[in-house]
C-alpha cells in the first residue's frame, strides 16, 4: 500500500467514526424544545417538529376514500416535560436570591451563569464558600476558615 492510499484509508475510517459518534450522540440525547415561559418538551422516538411563524396557521390534511380532502387547523403542542414553578425573576444572575432559587434544566446560558457567578468555589453547588452566598439572610452560619 502506498502512502497516499494509506492516508486515504485513514481519512475514510476517521470520517466514518466521526459520523457514527455524532449519530450516537443524537440518539442518546433527543432534541429538547425550550419555550419562552421556561417550560421544555423532550421529543420521543417517532415525533417530529414543524416550525411556523406565530401568525401562520398550520393544517393537518385528512384524505377520505370518497376523494374528499379536509384540512384541520393544527393547535400548538400543549404537552411539557418541565414547567417552571418558581417565578422566573428572582433577582439578577449572581445575586444571592437568584443563586439560591436556581434549578438546573439542562445545559443552558443560565447554568453557565450559575457556575460563573454563584458556584465560585467550583464544588457544583451553591452554599458556604461561594462569594455571593449570604448565610445570615438564611439564619445559617458558615464555618470560618
Amino acid at each position: 500500500m502506498t502512502d497516499k492510499t494509506y492516508a486515504f484509508v485513514i481519512t475514510v475510517v476517521a470520517a466514518v467514526l466521526a459520523s457514527v459518534v455524532s449519530f450516537a450522540t443524537f440518539a442518546v440525547n433527543p432534541p429538547v424544545i425550550n419555550y419562552p415561559d421556561g417550560s421544555t418538551y423532550t421529543l420521543k422516538n417517532g415525533e417530529e417538529v414543524f416550525v411556523a411563524h406565530v401568525n401562520t396557521p398550520m393544517f393537518i390534511r385528512q384524505d377520505f376514500a370518497s376523494g374528499n380532502v379536509v384540512f384541520k387547523k393544527q393547535v400548538p403542542w400543549p404537552k411539557r416535560d418541565y414547567t417552571q414553578t418558581e417565578p422566573a425573576n428572582t433577582g439578577s444572575p449572581g445575586e444571592h436570591p437568584w443563586c439560591k432559587a436556581f434549578v438546573p434544566a439542562g445545559y443552558t446560558f443560565e447554568l453557565v451563569s450559575f457556575y460563573t457567578y454563584c458556584d465560585t468555589n467550583n464544588d457544583q453547588k451553591y452554599g458556604c464558600g461561594d462569594k455571593p452566598y449570604d448565610a445570615s439572610s438564611d439564619g445559617e452560619a458558615c464555618p470560618s476558615s
